[in-house]
């Protein structure tokens, strides 16, 4: 069951939120929560009922391992405690290893010994990669001592809530497990129904009529490039800027539905998307797609690596910066390094293929290619400060952060590195350029100009709802992680006059429109791009 499918719409939302709403209002918010856990299994096992169990018996081996690690912060042995994390954790990655990289592993390692090495197709469950990172990031706060108390039955909302099980936005459980202890959640809200049916409308849009309509023009030039046919410079630039369109598209429309339903339910989960298309650096890039896998990866992965190359480092008695500059060696020990091992595992992370680690990997260089820029420029002319921020530099960076994720966007998409790598000579002319062809379908550029232009120029979801949801929120600020908005970009500012929706009949009568003539379009759904990382 995918979000943008009549059934979802027409028949479970419905159902769901009746139940849940009529539970709270007769004071029952035990069965509410009960309703709510047995609506987020039964939308799992929609797709496959089999590993409804398996989702289960992972909730409840963390729940065990994390109970005991609340229990017994500043009682058991330190060592104990870390050793009983650390298995937690290493379960989990292995759970998460075995359904998504057994056959690739196999295969590689049939490659490098020469050996006839296979074994059955393991089915890849849904939300796997989602799932594991969440319980992990679980383990390690518990272990950190961050979590003072929980319920079984809170746990398991936090595990399955079904707006976000599939593909996130990966959440802590300090922004899911307050609001739910909370009266404030699961009931009817007049302020937030509006809010989150705009949410959910304007992120089907960006699915069902924009992303979905790209997908066959992006498939026909992957598709030449993986048979290994001629692709002319035009026509791969237009499949790159396609599909980076595709894929923002779809994945950002996922996150807006999953916001929207999330606060039917009084639940405010994190942005996962800040227009990141107008970045103005790779740097930049990643502190706006895909937010939370960033935090996650940064906070778990990044930051331990760095702390511990640093403390090596000073006991090696070595400076880490001079005059606020790391020098060269530090640069690469401290952070080229560490930035390469985690976008490489972050690669990994979207598939199992070495398409995908190259897609991390180019990454990678380009953070520690920015990274060093803004390092050795650090002592110019403006004594460490950045120069003012002007239109036409604002458009030079961002043109040249896209040109940048263009010729790495290939990689993402391709089903080889083989594939990947001819489809990027092919952007670089290796086969020439006819303007002809790619002009071809009118229709299609028109299509792709308007859509390239409104993620410039037009406000994103949060920014055109923020005033309204920060007012309607203001009760979930008391709660640790929750209710956190996002400041407004100096960079995006200048683009596009302030937009704001409020709750009037104009704004009722547009969203209701684009809702009717979403739901239309909804007779044939496609599954989200990231179903399948």
């Amino acid at each position: 069951m995918i979000f943008s499918s009549y059934e979802f719409v027409l028949v479970f939302l419905p159902a769901v939120v009746l139940a849940v709403f009529c539970a709270s209002a007769l004071r029952q918010r035990t069965l509410a929560k009960l309703l709510l856990f047995g609506a987020s299994l039964a939308f799992y096992a929609w797709w496959n009922p089999r590993y409804v169990l398996l989702l289960l018996a992972l909730l409840g081996f963390n729940f065990t391992i994390g109970s005991w690690l609340i229990r017994s912060h500043g009682r058991a042995a330190p060592r104990l405690r870390l050793a009983v994390a650390t298995a937690g954790v290493i379960a989990n990655i292995g759970v998460l290893v075995y359904f998504k990289y057994a056959n690739f592993f196999v295969g590689v390692a049939g490659d490098l010994t020469g050996w006839q090495l296979s074994i059955a197709t393991i089915v890849l469950p849904l939300g796997i990669s989602f799932i594991t990172f969440q319980k992990i990031a679980f383990l390690v706060d518990a272990y950190g001592g961050q979590i003072q108390q929980l319920s079984l039955l809170d746990y398991g909302i936090f595990v399955t809530f079904f707006p976000q099980l599939i593909a996130g936005p990966i959440v802590h459980h300090r922004e899911v497990i307050p609001q739910l202890q909370s009266d404030t959640s699961l009931r009817y809200n007049r302020r937030l129904i509006p809010i989150a049916v705009t949410f959910f409308v304007i992120g089907a849009c960006k699915k069902v009529l924009i992303a979905d309509r790209l997908s066959p023009h992006v498939a026909a030039a992957f598709t030449t490039a993986s048979a290994g046919g001629p692709l002319d410079g035009a026509t791969a630039w237009l499949g790159a800027l396609g599909y980076t369109l595709q894929v923002y598209f779809d994945f950002s429309g996922y996150s807006d539905m999953a916001i929207g339903l999330g606060l039917l339910f009084g639940i405010r989960l994190p942005f996962n998307f800040n227009s990141p298309l107008k970045a103005i650096s790779i740097i930049d890039f990643w502190s706006r797609w895909h937010m939370t896998l960033t935090r996650f990866l940064t906070a778990y992965l990044y930051n331990p690596i760095v702390l511990r190359a640093t403390r090596r480092w000073m006991a090696a008695g070595k400076k880490v910066s001079i005059k606020g500059v790391m020098p060269p060696g530090a640069l690469v020990r401290l952070l080229a390094i560490p930035t390469m091992i985690t976008m490489a595992i972050a690669g990994l992370w979207h598939g199992a293929g070495w398409q995908f680690i190259a897609f991390g990997a180019i990454h990678g260089a380009y953070l520690v290619i920015n990274h060093a820029w803004r390092n050795f420029r650090l002592r110019g002319r403006h004594g460490g400060k950045s120069a003012p921020a002007t239109p036409a530099g604002i458009g030079v960076a961002r043109a040249a952060t896209l040109l940048a994720l263009l010729l790495s966007i290939p990689f993402f998409r391709a089903d080889s590195v083989t594939s990947g790598g001819r489809f990027v000579t092919s952007m670089l002319g290796a086969h020439g350029v006819d303007l002809r062809a790619a002009a071809h379908d009118r229709a299609y550029l028109g299509v792709l100009a308007l859509v390239f232009l409104a993620s410039q120029v037009l406000p994103n979801t949060q920014e055109l709802l923020r005033d309204r949801l920060e007012a309607a929120t203001a009760p979930l600020a008391r709660h640790p992680g929750a209710g956190r908005g996002l400041a407004a970009s100096a960079t995006d500012s200048w683009a596009w006059p302030r937009v704001h929706w409020k709750p009037t009949v104009m704004w009722a009568l547009m969203i209701g429109a684009l809702g009717w003539y979403v739901v239309l379009q909804m007779a044939t759904p496609s599954e989200f791009l990231y179903f399948q990382f």
